[in-house]
């Protein structure tokens, strides 16, 4: 079975440089070149991941990602933009983004993402009820468990594992995580203090388990590990 992509995106010489890197054995790949074509195509169609500009004719890409988050959750979104501003970033990840490169950008790098996002859907809608054995969440109380046991977190440990746990297929940077918490008026926790965290975290995790949860992307950052 073939994965579903759309390509959204104005410029065709663009449209091409992703579209030849992608291995037509495994995508079934379909291109929107206007918002309002690419709206009509998420609202009437399913994909497995969706290439998306912002900056676009007629309806710009975030409002697509909007539609698209509020119909599908399962749907990969990347967002593929000349708007490299720390705002842009944030508003795109706040409407449901999964990830997010800036243009201009290597058609091979977008590539090599599509191909790991893709995988690690398969792994999330494969492996999900097994996994929520090992971990649980009660939103409620703001507690994570691992295989019913009670998690002790800082705030700051929370917010981390609670983030990463909300976007199983994300990977978080430093950077990123360090942002977040600085945003939640946890700290100004620095890189140093965001791998500090993790190492914690790894550490009250693996008390009450041998499973690896969190998983090192190395030269990207952190992601949840679905096994």
């Amino acid at each position: 079975m073939k994965y579903k992509i759309l390509i959204v995106e104005d410029e065709e010489e663009i449209v091409n440089l992703i579209s030849n890197r992608l291995d037509k054995e495994k995508y079934d790949v379909r291109v929107a070149l206007s918002g309002e074509k690419a709206l009509h195509l998420v609202k009437t169609e399913e994909f497995d991941l969706v290439s998306l500009d912002i900056m676009l004719p007629e309806v710009d890409g975030l409002t697509i990602c909007k539609e698209l988050r509020k119909k599908n959750k399962s749907t990969i979104i990347i967002i593929v933009s000349a708007l490299d501003l720390s705002e842009s970033k944030e508003n795109a990840y706040s409407l449901g983004a999964d990830d997010y490169i800036a243009k201009p950008f290597l058609p091979k790098l977008l590539a090599l993402k599509i191909a790991s996002l893709l995988q690690r859907r398969f792994e999330m809608l494969n492996s999900s009820l097994e996994f929520k054995k090992v971990v649980q969440h009660n939103i409620a109380l703001q507690k994570f468990y691992i295989e019913n046991q009670a998690l002790s977190l800082t705030p700051s440990e929370y917010m981390i594992f609670e983030t990463l746990f909300s976007n199983p297929i994300k990977i978080f940077s430093k950077d990123e995580l360090s942002q977040l918490l600085y945003n939640e008026a946890l700290g100004n926790i620095d890189r140093d203090g965001v791998r500090t965290h993790i190492y914690t975290l790894r550490k009250k995790i693996a008390a009450f388990t041998d499973v690896e949860i969190i998983r090192t992307i190395r030269g990207m950052g952190f992601t949840l590990y679905e096994d």
